[in-house]
């Protein structure tokens, strides 16, 4: 009874292993298969399908003919050709010609004078005409109105409209030093081109004498 028990489980034992030896060798085939078909698939692609594949992974084709560097590799022959390329377009400069300096005479021969000439010059008293006296220069006087209602802001921007002041924000910090918000007066004022805005502010908020 214990033998045949123990030929029972060997044979069981036996059967068990060739069926797992199977599965094994057909799960081995089918992945070969497999990558099989993957490798013909990917051979059958065309260049510009393969580039495309390769962009939409963010990855650039290569070739067998294109050299690979590594990173450091990179890097030293970008130094090189900057280097290169410096030493090309660098010349040196020209050497200048020395300048020539003017031949002077051994002997300079001087001026021969006559005395006769010289009795029969009359010095002739030199007589310069007067100058005209100079115009006192004009200055653009603008008449300048100030409305009822008009707040410092309108001032300063009908200022600068009348070419008296440059700069109507630099008027308006002036004015809020000197806090003529509610000084400013309204009338006619005769201002003056370029006159500055110590002036002005003097003016506009004074009543006007006529």
């Amino acid at each position: 009874m214990d033998k045949r028990s123990l030929w029972i489980g060997i044979g069981s034992g036996m059967i068990v292993g060739a069926v797992l030896l199977q599965l094994a060798t057909v799960g081995q085939n089918a992945l070969s298969e497999s990558n099989l078909d993957a490798d013909q698939a990917t051979a059958n692609l065309t260049k510009e399908q393969l580039e495309a594949a390769a962009k939409s992974m963010d990855m650039r084709l290569v070739t067998s003919d294109d050299e690979l560097y590594t990173e450091a590799e990179w890097v030293a022959k970008k130094k090189q050709e900057s280097s290169e390329l410096q030493g090309k377009t660098a010349t040196a400069p020209e050497a200048t010609e020395s300048a020539v300096k003017p031949e002077q005479p051994d002997n300079p021969k001087q001026p021969v004078t006559n005395d006769s000439d010289k009795q029969n010059e009359v010095n002739q008293p030199k007589t310069s005409e007067p100058s005209a006296p100079s115009s006192p220069k004009a200055t653009d006087t603008v008449s300048f109105k100030v409305r009822s209602g008009n707040s410092l802001a309108i001032v300063a921007g009908n200022l600068e409209k009348a070419g008296i002041v440059d700069s109507a924000q630099a008027f308006i910090q002036a004015g809020r030093a000197e806090r003529i918000n509610t000084k400013i007066q309204v009338g006619t004022y005769d201002l003056q081109k370029g006159e500055s805005f110590k002036s002005i502010i003097a003016k506009i908020t004074k009543e006007p004498s006529s």
